[in-house]
């Protein structure tokens, strides 16, 4: 198996930072470790907002393999999740993905 990460960029409109954190550290990620093969999520804030000005944060997900995050993508869990962070969310947040695999660790 190769690990995978999943990188997720958030960009946050200052007004909506402080809602948008306490949603998305104490219900979004804490849901998104549930789902299987979901080992551990960092998250950064950019030193540099936004060319606009909005803050910039980046979650690391790392995931046991490609095939947790294809699970998950087609899965209710994140349909739930995704529709609720568009509900709340969406006119103060822009998002960004990657998947990356490893090639070797050092």
């Amino acid at each position: 198996m190769t690990a995978a990460l999943y990188t997720v960029v958030i960009e946050v409109e200052p007004g909506a930072e402080a809602a948008w954190n306490r949603w998305h550290e104490e219900i979004h990620v804490p849901e998104v470790l549930h789902e299987p093969g979901f080992l551990s999520c960092r998250k950064w804030r950019d030193t540099e907002p936004a060319k606009d000005g909005w803050a910039r944060y980046v979650c690391h997900y790392e995931l046991s393999d490609l095939e947790a995050l294809k699970r998950y993508s087609g899965g209710e869990a994140a349909r739930r999740l995704r529709a609720e962070s568009e509900s709340r969310f969406g006119t103060v947040t822009r998002h960004s993905r990657q998947v990356l695999t490893e090639v070797k660790r050092f």
